[in-house]
């Protein structure tokens, strides 16, 4: 039910991907305004996480993890209702909030709900749930869109109708794993040395695989409409799914290597796709860009399911929430900064050298990630409390 929740509140902000390029068409707005609705969310996470970190602490798991499902559908009724710029930016922000408020309170109580505190399991829910619904969202609303069914509606009342029964579910069936104070103490979250080390990796690893996967759900379909000349939303949809369908396999495949080490082949594989990628421009091949895609997905299971167990191994049960939404808010930051530079870069030297600058730039990041996570690690307090 937890992991049902967390793909509940995760869906709402992926369906509009396949949709940028019609409401740009509906709205007459530039390719910079879009991008910068799209980058509005992950900038705006960024505070939502930081604001909420202590929520879960004050109110309960359960219950903020059913707020951020709840928000999540208004975030979908705003986009349902748009009519104009200021309507999108503000689904946006809500889907923000919403993630916010689920990333703080979902991790730490899938980790409490288990009797053996396996947190390693509690990351592959966690991780599997938030994959699968990156890749739904946008496959059901481009594919309603391509088939003239309510483009602009459509998916956001199937998103409405599955955030409301994820929460009823919630609220019946799982129990409240911390229950509400009416103070909660202002300790900061200490870290050993090596500790920080392995936040640090983490946290780099998941923004970079994230922000690779990312690019299906915001600039790849007008990425392939400008530069391959394929202008379907179906089609940007239909990758995307691949993306996050392969994803939770590699998941599921990994789970029983080392967590750095599944990072290590996390970032790796980021390399080659995102070689994939800028080679299939110039070849001019969809075959190329297909290939990339199965790549990335791979690339974001590992480097997002490694990280996540790697973070569930940090902090005391006291500090889990507030190291968790840290973690995210690094993630997320490594998503919206390059995606609005890519906008900015685009209008004065085009897409295609846009994301070759910024993809660059990244997979030096990677391959610094992938060299971090392979050396000799000190043995934290943290490691040893979770071993």
């Amino acid at each position: 039910m937890v992991g049902l929740a967390l793909a509940a509140a995760m869906l709402g902000s992926n369906i509009p991907a396949p949709l940028y390029e019609l409401y740009r068409q509906r709205f007459g707005f530039s390719t910079f305004a879009m991008t910068a609705v799209f980058a509005t969310y992950p900038i705006a996470l960024i505070g939502a996480l930081i604001a909420c970190e202590r929520v879960p602490d004050r109110i309960g798991r359960r219950a903020t993890l059913a707020l951020g499902v709840l928000v999540s559908a208004l975030g979908a009724a705003l986009f349902a209702l748009a009519g104009g710029l200021s309507w999108l930016i503000a689904g946006r922000l809500a889907a923000a909030l919403a993630i916010g408020l689920a990333g703080a309170a979902g991790a730490p109580l899938l980790v409490e709900l288990r009797a053996d505190g396996d947190r390693r399991a509690a990351a592959l829910v966690a991780t599997f749930a938030l994959s699968l619904a990156c890749g739904l969202a946008p496959a059901l609303s481009g594919s309603l869109a391509a088939a003239g069914i309510a483009p602009f509606t459509a998916a956001y009342a199937i998103d409405i109708a599955i955030a409301l029964g994820a929460c009823a579910a919630l609220i019946a069936f799982v129990p409240e794993t911390r229950p509400a104070q009416v103070r909660v103490a202002r300790a900061p979250v200490r870290l050993d040395a090596g500790a920080r080390r392995a936040f640090a990796i983490a946290a780099l690893g998941s923004g970079i695989g994230w922000w690779v996967a990312s690019l299906f759900v915001s600039l790849v379909p007008s990425y392939l409409g400008a530069l391959l000349g394929v202008r379907s939303p179906a089609v940007g949809g239909v990758l995307a799914l691949i993306v996050f369908a392969v994803s939770p396999l590699a998941m599921f495949a990994l789970r029983t290597r080392d967590e750095r080490v599944t990072l290590r082949w996390g970032m790796a594989l980021t390399i080659v796709a995102l070689a994939g990628i800028l080679t299939a421009v110039p070849a001019r091949s969809l075959a190329l860009f297909t290939i990339a895609t199965f790549v990335a997905g791979i690339a974001q299971g590992a480097s997002f399911f490694g990280a996540q167990t790697m973070i569930n191994r940090l902090g005391t049960p006291e500090e889990r929430a507030r190291v968790g939404a840290r973690f995210y808010a690094i993630t997320y930051l490594m998503i919206g900064v390059p995606v609005l530079a890519m906008g900015a870069l685009a209008t004065g030297f085009g897409l295609f050298a846009a994301f070759a600058i910024v993809g660059g730039l990244y997979a030096v990041v990677a391959l610094g990630v992938l060299i971090a996570a392979g050396a000799p690690r000190a043995r934290s307090a943290a490691t040893e409390r979770a071993a």
